[in-house]
């Protein structure tokens, strides 16, 4: 059937369109069978081929043609045969039936997003309908969300800083999902909104992460998430607003390692303080970028209090005092004295 068609008869045009009509009139039904990717399937079950649509759509369609193709006889199908292009419905009758794979919930993302290019956008019950349906698994182990509840997304400033086993939120979609979408069309698209530093360190906080992303508990991870702080400190755009809702958030939770356990920021030292040995000094690599701004910033001391300092002064018998001189020139330098 894909090379049969009706061509024009000469010298009356007319007889090859009764020709044609006579054929198409001689069943009364309204069912016409036609080849699919799926096989021989009835037209009202068959869509239009659309690469958009390839991957996650699992309907039957019909063979792609291309340039130099016969004319076929989907052309000129009358209209209670007519082969149909996806409808919404299509998308959401299909989604309702599988879990999609990585790449395939990567591809509706695509088009969905795809759709904000056109004057006239979805409204926001067709985009709840959509995102209650997509279902994906995300996570480690992997468990299966569906996209409404997904609220957040990774965006290109924490591209080269996260690593793809580093922990996230529940409602944050990893950036796997959302490399090739454009930002602003993401906020309009799907309303969800760009992780901040605070989401992120709420959840690895929380009674949610596991042992091995919780920076109370590991100290790997907690040096690990210095790391990340410490490069995206270094970014411009990233203004005081967002750092000081990161500090206000971490100030009373002890997350920062030390050679003493975990403590909060305005218990830990850096290492050249130490000069008694009995205080909890930072044991992250200090020389990874941006790092000892980072401590700095959320309340890590290099110098020791001044009542503190003559305190153990009196006890110290043997201290050299060159050390002490070393000390009070850290603290008056980080005051300004």
């Amino acid at each position: 059937m894909r090379y049969f068609s009706f061509h024009a008869s000469t010298p009356d045009a007319k007889v090859s369109t009764i020709l044609r009509d006579a054929f198409f009139n001689c069943s009364h039904s309204s069912l016409f069978p036609i080849l699919s990717n799926y096989g021989i399937r009835h037209t009202k079950d068959v869509r239009q081929h659309d690469p958009d649509f390839t991957s996650f759509m699992k309907m039957p369609v019909l063979h792609p043609t291309k340039d130099g193709d016969p004319p076929s006889v989907i052309d000129i199908l009358p209209k209670r045969y007519e082969v149909s292009a996806y409808k919404f419905s299509d998308v959401v009758d299909v989604l309702k039936g599988r879990v999609l794979q990585d790449n395939e919930m990567i591809d509706l993302l695509r088009w969905w997003v795809g759709l904000y290019d056109v004057a006239e956008v979805p409204n926001d019950e067709v985009r709840a309908e959509l995102t209650k349906e997509a279902k994906l698994n995300i996570g480690s182990p992997k468990r299966e969300v569906t996209l409404d509840s997904i609220s957040k997304f990774v965006d290109q400033s924490w591209l080269q800083w996260l690593q793809r086993d580093d922990a996230l939120p529940p409602d944050t979609i990893p950036f796997s999902f959302t490399r090739g979408l454009d930002r602003e069309k993401i906020l309009l698209a799907l309303l969800w909104q760009p992780m901040t530093v605070a989401d992120w360190l709420r959840y690895l906080i929380s009674t949610d992460v596991d042992s091995a992303h919780d920076i109370r508990k590991s100290e790997s991870y907690s040096n690990r998430v210095l790391v990340v702080l410490g490069n995206l400190w270094s970014i411009p755009s990233n203004d005081n607003p967002m750092k000081n809702e990161a500090k206000k958030l971490m100030m009373d939770v002890p997350w920062i390692a030390t050679n003493k356990g975990f403590r909060k920021a305005s218990e830990a030292y850096f290492d050249e303080v130490d000069i008694f040995g009995d205080i909890p000094v930072v044991t992250a690599k200090l020389s990874e970028p941006g790092v000892s701004t980072v401590l700095l910033d959320f309340g890590v001391k290099d110098y020791l209090d001044i009542n503190e300092l003559l305190a153990k002064c009196v006890i110290c018998e043997d201290l050299d005092t060159t050390v002490i001189d070393d000390t009070l020139g850290r603290r008056n330098q980080t005051h300004g004295l």
